[in-house]
């Protein structure tokens, strides 16, 4: 035998895995998600618990930009023809034409425009994050004692606000992560519309199809799922969130876990802290004990939907590689009683 024939090959194609688009019938399947939702509609559309029509969509704008909003919804009713990735993006026909049901902004009393006078306090303000997330704050307060009437809460975020998007240097403020956690501990879905992306891209059948993805799974809906999975599988995802300390250095904060089970369904999140880590190019790295429990808890959560039943096959996804002590950690966990 040669050297030629002990090779290994210099690359290895895989396939796209196909899409289910119904729960009984197997020939509504294919790769391309968009062009199945196109030939088949959403995969929850077959089941009794569907996405009841119309989404209600509640809305929090700016002083006299409702109408921006209102014409966002019109175009999700609209045909676009794409401008951009051409060969991956379909013509967009319409939200209903599509899924089935409509779009709709819900009844006025959750329906929220800001006081005109937040543009001038957010501009003047030394700390314009705190202040314009003060005055956010304060509307989702009301709209979350009417939170039976509306399915979707969409918030409008205009460029001149965008001094207050982020904190300060020595401030690791984010005004999306802030409005999310506020929300997702009152149980509402939202989506953030930005004005220099959602309201201005050019290719607007590249918005529409993202954005009607995007309220669709907000409102409860599956838009697809994977046709061929092994049942007894958990997809646990990791990421990390680091802040900068005072001198500085990068400083692990918080690891974020959330475990899926075959289908594609997220379970629940875990946040776990630590200072045991090491940090390489602004990237965290757990030692094997904490790695051991992050595991651990995931895995809990699994049993805990499942009667008590742990996953035959376990995969681990994080952005960055993994170190051996977090190799050896997970090991730990599967191995433990």
């Amino acid at each position: 035998m040669t050297w030629k024939d002990s090779r290994l090959p210099a690359h290895s194609w895989w396939p796209e895995p196909e899409l289910a688009f119904h729960p009984s019938r197997r020939e509504d399947r294919t790769a391309h998600p968009l062009e199945g939702l196109i030939s088949f509609g959403p995969y929850s559309r077959a089941l009794i618990n569907q996405v009841i029509d119309p989404i209600r969509l509640a809305v929090l704008t700016p002083h006299g930009t409702r109408q921006s909003i209102d014409r966002l919804l019109k175009e999700l009713e609209e045909r676009h023809r794409p401008k951009e990735r051409r060969a991956y993006l379909p013509e967009f026909l319409g939200f209903s034409r599509v899924f089935g049901l409509r779009v709709v902004r819900a009844s006025e009393n959750v329906c929220i425009d800001l006081p005109p006078d937040v543009d001038k306090e957010v501009i003047d303000s030394s700390t314009p994050h705190l202040a314009l997330a003060q005055r956010l704050t304060q509307a989702l307060s009301s709209l979350i004692t009417n939170r039976s009437d509306f399915d979707v809460l969409l918030i409008y975020l205009p460029s001149r606000w965008s001094m207050g998007f982020e904190g300060g240097k020595d401030d690791d403020f984010d005004l999306h992560d802030y409005i999310k956690a506020i929300t997702a501990s009152s149980g509402i879905p939202v989506q953030i519309i930005l004005e220099d992306s959602a309201m201005s891209y050019f290719c607007r059948c590249s918005v529409m199809w993202r954005l009607s993805i995007a309220l669709y799974c907000k409102a409860g809906g599956v838009p697809w799922k994977l046709a061929d999975t092994d049942a007894d599988t958990a997809y646990i995802g990791l990421s990390y969130a680091i802040r900068t300390a005072s001198n500085n250095a990068p400083r692990f904060v918080t690891c974020c876990s959330q475990v899926f089970d075959a289908d594609g369904a997220g379970l629940e999140f875990i946040a776990y802290e630590t200072d045991d880590v090491r940090v390489e190019r602004d990237n965290p790295f757990l030692s094997r004990s904490d790695m051991r429990r992050v595991m651990a808890r995931s895995l809990a959560l699994y049993q805990n939907r499942h009667a008590g039943r742990s996953p035959k096959r376990v995969v681990v996804h994080k952005s960055t590689e993994f170190k051996p002590d977090e190799i050896e950690g997970c090991f730990d966990s599967w191995k433990a009683p």
